[in-house]
């Protein structure tokens, strides 16, 4: 944990004294939420890069949630932005769903996504408290691919349920949400391209909100078979129900 946010100290030394981050954000198990039906156009883009081989940026909140921007992070209010977390929807660690959007195609192996680190702050852009990634996690071509192709879907990042209730507790420390602005910093590539390591190479890295007690993640194709033999199995007992035989139990009496 700590080697990990050495990373990214030095793109948020504007806020001033960082408070250890508090938690993780969880990256490793990346699945897909689908934000058509939530506004995905119109999702507020928290941090967007785009460069090659290596990648790096950071929005941070200054005095009245103004929006700093360090690294490689893109100008303009569809790219990069600080905003209030309540009016994120984020009112509680439940509902914080930052989506990643990339357009990368992985031009030689894939990509790795090294850091992500969400912070806190008052009004007077003063940091309290952070959330780090598990990273660094490697995204094949193949879900480069499968991202890209479902148009509106993301990978969904997301707080677990310890990591919420310390979301809460700064929340409830310091006056709830509209008194608390967000800020995100994120690296991408390899500084030295190397075996294992995929570098950024042809598209942007766009980081989105989202209100994560809405919309249901996409499954992945592996979920999708599972679902499919659940449903066999489903059919087959109400076969042997109407057959008269006796129905399979999942667990023993």
């Amino acid at each position: 944990m700590r080697k990990f946010l050495l990373a990214t100290t030095a793109l948020l030394a504007l806020s001033g004294a960082i408070a250890p981050a508090k938690a993780d954000l969880v990256l490793s198990d990346l699945v897909f939420r689908d934000l058509g039906g939530t506004g995905f156009g119109a999702a507020p883009r928290l941090l967007t890069l785009h460069d090659n081989v290596f990648e790096s940026g950071a929005t941070v909140a200054g005095a009245g949630g103004t929006t700093i921007l360090t690294g490689g992070a893109i100008s303009g209010a569809d790219k990069s932005l600080v905003y209030n977390v309540g009016a994120l929807g984020w009112t509680s660690g439940a509902n914080v769903g930052i989506g990643l959007n990339t357009s990368e195609i992985g031009a030689t192996t894939g990509l790795t996504f090294n850091t992500l680190v969400l912070t806190l702050y008052n009004s007077a852009g003063v940091s309290l408290g952070s959330f780090s990634g598990d990273g660094p996690v490697f995204i094949s071509q193949a879900l480069l691919a499968e991202q890209a192709g479902n148009g509106n879907s993301v990978f969904d990042i997301r707080l677990d349920a310890t990591e919420q209730a310390e979301y809460n507790t700064i929340l409830a420390n310091n006056g709830g949400a509209a008194n608390i602005f967000e800020g995100l910093s994120a690296s991408f590539g390899c500084v030295t391209p190397a075996v294992g390591c995929g570098p950024s190479s042809d598209g942007q890295e766009s980081f989105l909100a989202f209100n994560a007690g809405i919309a249901p993640p996409v499954p992945e194709a592996s979920t999708w078979v599972m679902l499919l033999l659940g449903f066999v199995s489903v059919g087959l007992l109400g076969m042997r129900r109407s057959a008269g035989s006796t129905p399979f139990r999942m667990f023993s009496a």
